[in-house]
């Protein structure tokens, strides 16, 4: 696990985000969106075998649990590949700055899962507050660049 402070790690995967969708948004210009879905699993693939011990006990935890406790541990991979193909779409379909000012409010979304799936509440009055400006901001955006 990398040990910084978590808003620093925050900051920095937003820098990289920034860095991603552009690039993205360029690679869709020329390749398909399964292509680039591909390029962006490389590094984890060139990656992995590095991580075998780490990946086997994985594996061997996965299949020692219970079918629901099991899908519970494979959504990610499912929700990772579906959010990647409708935001990948989104880039292709308009362009990779209005695509993210929508994305930005999958904060509020995680709030609603994390209490629907988990019963884990996150939220307080500033991030309400927050929340209701970023929706705001995505209902006006939405709405004047059909």
């Amino acid at each position: 696990m990398i040990i910084i402070p978590w808003y620093l790690a925050a900051i920095a995967a937003a820098v990289v985000w920034g860095i991603h969708y552009p690039l993205v948004d360029n690679a869709l210009k020329k390749l398909s969106l399964p292509g680039v879905l591909l390029m962006t699993t490389l590094p984890v693939l060139i990656l992995a075998p590095f991580f075998s011990r780490a990946l086997s006990a994985d594996m061997h935890l996965l299949l020692s649990t219970s079918w629901a406790e099991r899908l519970l541990l494979l959504a990610p991979a499912i929700t990772s590949l579906a959010g990647s193909v409708l935001l990948f779409a989104a880039i292709g379909s308009k362009n990779a700055t209005l695509a993210s000012l929508i994305e930005v409010s999958y904060p509020a979304f995680v709030a609603l899962f994390a209490w629907l799936l988990f019963r884990e509440m996150h939220l307080n009055t500033s991030a309400l507050i927050g929340g209701a400006l970023v929706m705001s901001g995505v209902v006006l955006i939405a709405t004047s660049h059909p």
